[in-house]
């Protein structure tokens, strides 16, 4: 089956139809307290806010015609960029899902312009009660930096838990300087 990795262009047309058809999916998989567990974004509007606003860099990862997962970055700073990763249940399993992130976060960090590399680092920052999210980041080939006691706000739970720290570099995942890593593979 072919993937593909493609960038929402928030000028694009077709880009709102899209991110609608994420989040919807999202919500019947009971899938956005736990992606926006700061309880940010309850609805399709707030969504479309945050993922769009500017500094932020929206991702879908096609599996054939189908949405696997539903990325972004945000919080750049430098060469650096807070990501978010969300993969949808039909593609949770394991040989499944760490090639997805793994090909991702590699594509990402071998983006260039004129300068070199757009990114450097990437980090996540994961409530500690969600083992499944943080343990997917380092399968993939993420590193653990540790966890930052209170960092994270449970909405839900009216509460603040401890972030656990995961980072990702061109040399954490293998790709070379000079690497072009493809926004499309065969799987």
């Amino acid at each position: 089956m072919k993937h593909a990795i493609l960038y929402l262009n928030a000028q694009h047309p077709a880009t709102i139809g899209l991110l609608g058809h994420v989040f919807d999916k999202m919500a019947a998989e009971g899938l956005l307290a736990r992606v926006f567990y700061d309880g940010t974004v309850r609805t399709r509007e707030q969504f479309l806010a945050d993922v769009l606003r500017p500094g932020s860099l929206p991702f879908v990862i096609m599996a054939g015609e189908e949405v696997a997962c539903f990325t972004w970055l945000n919080s750049i700073e430098g060469r650096a960029a807070r990501a978010h990763f969300v993969i949808f249940r039909k593609f949770w399993g394991r040989k499944t899902r760490i090639p997805l992130g793994r090909n991702f976060y590699r594509y990402v960090l071998s983006i260039r312009d004129a300068d070199g590399c757009l990114f450097d680092c990437l980090y996540g920052i994961t409530p500690e009660n969600n083992p499944l999210a943080w343990k997917a980041a380092l399968q993939s080939g993420w590193k653990l930096i540790g966890t930052i006691p209170n960092c994270v706000f449970l909405a839900d739970r009216r509460k603040s838990v401890g972030g656990v720290v995961t980072a990702a570099t061109r040399e954490i995942l293998g790709v070379a300087g000079g690497d072009v890593v493809e926004a499309t593979w065969d799987a």
